[in-house]
This record gives C-alpha cells, structure tokens and sequence, in this order.
C-alpha cells in the first residue's frame, strides 16, 4: 500500500510564522488536499489530514492523510498536484484534470500570504522516493487563478422551474427562479415587453416556467447564476387526477407481459 502526502514550508528563510495565518493556512490546505483526493478518487474526511516531520527555523511540515491508498492512486494524485502547481494562468487554459472548484481551493491559499511571500509545496513522487519537488504558491499567480475560475462564463440556454420571488420595483427588475433539477435559486432579468408573462406566473402557485435567454454560469459549480430572459413560457403542472390517468392509457406498450414482469426483463438487460 502507499500513502499520500504533500509537504508544506511557510515563511522559508525567517523565524516562524504568525499563529492566525498558519491556522487559516492550515484550514483551507486540508480543504484543498480534500478536494484533490476526491478528484484522484480517494475519498477522505475533515481531521483525516495530520501535520508530521515539523521542521525548525521556518514552519515546515507533512500534511499526510492517515489511511492506505493503492500505489496508482498515489500516482494520479502526485500527478495532479504537479499539473496544478505547474498551471500557468497567464498562457495556458483551465486544461487539466481536475474539478474547478479544486482548483479554486488551491488558489484560495495564496490568499492568505501576503504579496511579498510565497509558500513552497513539496510534491512527492511515486515509487518511494524519499525528496519532494518543489514548487511555489506565490500571491499573484493564485489570484489570476482565482479570477480565472470566478469569471462566470457566459451561455445561452434555459432554465426551468417554479418563480420563487419577485422584485418588480428593483433598479432592474427581476424574480428568482427554484430550478426543478438543482433546486437552486437563480436570479432572471427581464425586459417590460415580458412584464406580463410574469404576472401570469404567479397567478398560479405551481405554474412551472421554461426561460429562455443569456446566462451566466459558475465555472466552479456548474451552476446557473444569472439569466437575462427573452422567452418565458408557462407549463402548468399535472394534477394528482390527471396523473392518474397516465397508468393504463397504453395498454399494449408491454406485450404479452405483466407490468412487474418487463420491469424484470429491463432490470436483466441493463
């Protein structure tokens, strides 16, 4: 079995390190190393990360995370790690293996340093070698990461869902929208010509809405934030009587077969 661990030198090259940025370091290192694992398929728990071999002069240590992996995960993980500390922001793009939100992890540490200092990370490789290779987290570069992964990106498509709240007296008028799939909240602008199409849809409490138009998605979620409507259509939802009447209206679909019977037949397929 191997194990995964990455080493951490704060302050190289002075005397120690104030105690609340190595707390707030430690914190959001365990965050990010979380998310790494999950991404190299390993997953682990808050307080399974331990800080070992502690090294005087500047603050210098192991974050190893206490359970046996396989020696293939140790070597997605150790690849991972190296492809994002190896990421250049400024010429290359979000082309790696990893989730944005991992990588947003990642470049939220060198937010806690500040622009004069850096913060090495050790990356040990596979097959046992003992020495990590260096690299640097440094301000600057994690904050065009950050800027990179926060910059939603724009799209056009469309959300459903059932009007949540409505601001027809805001600067620029709105309602929120709970997305059937996600039961997320996103906030829809709207133009007066479809003030109307609006009314309509709160004059039923479960009319369910299909918007259309420009939105903005969260790279690191996936998820819609803002959409800027120029369609909305309405689709009433089904009854429980009128749902009811769905079971028996196609009586041959199954054949010679019980219902119970084809369900066993697709369960032995798939």
């Amino acid at each position: 079995m191997a194990n995964l661990k990455v080493r951490f030198a704060l302050n190289k090259g002075r005397r120690g390190a104030p105690l609340s940025k190595l707390g707030k370091i430690a914190e959001q290192a365990e965050k990010f190393l979380r998310a790494l694992a999950a991404d190299s398929d390993v997953e682990t728990r808050p307080g399974e990360w331990l800080a070992v071999n502690f090294q005087n002069g500047s603050v210098e240590y192991d974050a190893e995370f206490q359970g046996n992996v396989t020696a293939a995960d140790q070597q997605i993980f150790s690849r991972n790690l190296e492809l994002l500390a190896d990421f250049d922001p400024e010429n290359e793009g979000l082309n790696v293996p990893i989730k944005p939100a991992t990588v947003l992890e990642y470049a939220r540490i060198g937010s806690l340093i500040d622009p004069d200092e850096t913060i090495n990370i050790g990356i040990y490789p596979a097959h046992g070698r003992a020495k990590p290779r260096w690299r640097t987290i440094t301000y600057s570069k994690t904050a065009t990461i950050r800027k990179l992964v926060e910059t939603p990106l724009p799209s056009y498509g469309s959300i459903q869902g059932i009007l949540h709240a409505w601001f027809k007296e805001a600067k620029q008028p709105h309602f929120q929208i709970r997305e059937l799939g996600t039961d997320a909240l996103v906030r829809c602008y709207y133009p007066p010509a479809l003030y109307s199409d609006v009314v309509q849809a709160v004059e039923e409490r479960t009319t369910v809405l299909m918007i259309s138009g420009s939105m903005l998605f969260d790279r690191a979620t996936h998820a819609a934030i803002e959409l800027r409507a120029d369609r909305i259509e309405r689709m009433r939802m089904l009854s429980g009587a009128e749902f009811e009447q769905f079971f028996g209206s196609a009586p041959d679909f199954t054949g010679g077969l019980s219902t119970e019977d084809y369900l066993d037949s697709l369960n032995e397929d798939a």
